[in-house]
């Protein structure tokens, strides 16, 4: 890779993606008053797409390449076969609109994720949250920051150590739609070892964010997910010092095969505790 490709992936970089995500949550929150009256499609997966999806959506795509002249694979635009796809050293990967079905109830917790792909690992993410205003990066490597009102502040994950020293239940965030079943018997197979367990049910990357920020410990996946939903997130989860890690016990990898499905997987803010001995690492163990 050249020098000056390296200089680009840079913090500068960083502030003018957060911008971008920044401008599309406007666009996003243009159409939020008015949720109710908001014409709803359904995708072949049978998820949801709005009008607000795809705003948001042109937006990115089309200023993204101004910012670093690559390919954008995003959520809401046509995805390129593999052959094509394969091809790509660097890439921008977009979820235009995290957690439509959040937007839709009206509860907030929707995000737009941006992240910057290199040889299939995420390198730069933004996840930019409309309804408070509050964005999370990270650049691998050099650390991650939550934005608030134009400021950076940087954020990390908390210890096992700092957790009991402050007398903290362990924190586990999961999705408020899926895999409800097995998070209850996760929860019940770590009360022995942890005592009390706090479940959070918590929609979109924000999950994510919560492991990167120190406010959770653990993020089971157990259930299908899609590349554009975790990228930007685990950019910044490990850039605070966590992991995403599959049931293989790897990093979550991207554009690497034809399918652009996850698969299952954990995060954990501290990757050094000897997770290994306590979860389950395939889902049937749960059983």
């Amino acid at each position: 890779m050249a020098e000056t490709e390296v200089r680009q992936v840079d913090f500068g970089l960083l502030k003018q993606v957060m911008l971008l995500a920044e401008s599309a949550g406007k666009v996003i929150m243009s159409f939020y008053a008015d949720i109710e009256d908001l014409k709803v499609d359904t995708k072949v997966d049978q998820s949801p797409v709005t009008a607000a999806d795809l705003a948001a959506n042109r937006l990115l795509v089309s200023q993204l390449p101004t910012l670093l002249d690559v390919p954008v694979l995003s959520e809401e635009s046509t995805v390129p076969p593999y052959e094509v796809r394969s091809s790509w050293h660097r890439y921008w990967l977009v979820d235009p609109l995290d957690g439509t079905r959040e937007f839709l109830s009206g509860n907030g917790e929707f995000t737009v994720n941006v992240a910057l792909i290199e040889d299939g690992c995420p390198v730069l993410g933004v996840v930019y949250v409309p309804t408070t205003g509050i964005g999370y990066a990270g650049l691998s490597g050099k650390g991650a920051y939550q934005y608030t009102g134009g400021r950076y502040n940087a954020i990390h994950v908390r210890t096992m150590v700092e957790r009991q020293a402050e007398g903290l239940p362990l924190v586990v965030v999961a999705s408020r739609r899926h895999g409800g079943e097995q998070v209850a018997q996760l929860q019940s197979r770590l009360s022995p070892q942890f005592g009390d367990v706090v479940v959070r049910l918590v929609g979109s990357s924000l999950k994510l964010c919560l492991i990167a920020e120190g406010a959770a410990d653990l993020y089971p996946h157990f259930w299908p997910t899609s590349q554009w939903d975790t990228a930007a997130g685990q950019t910044i989860v490990e850039a605070a010092g966590g992991e995403v890690v599959t049931m293989n016990r790897q990093p979550l990898s991207y554009n690497t095969r034809e399918s652009l499905l996850n698969p299952y997987f954990y995060s954990m803010g501290d990757k050094g505790y000897g997770w290994d001995a306590i979860l389950p690492f395939m889902p049937q163990d749960l059983e």
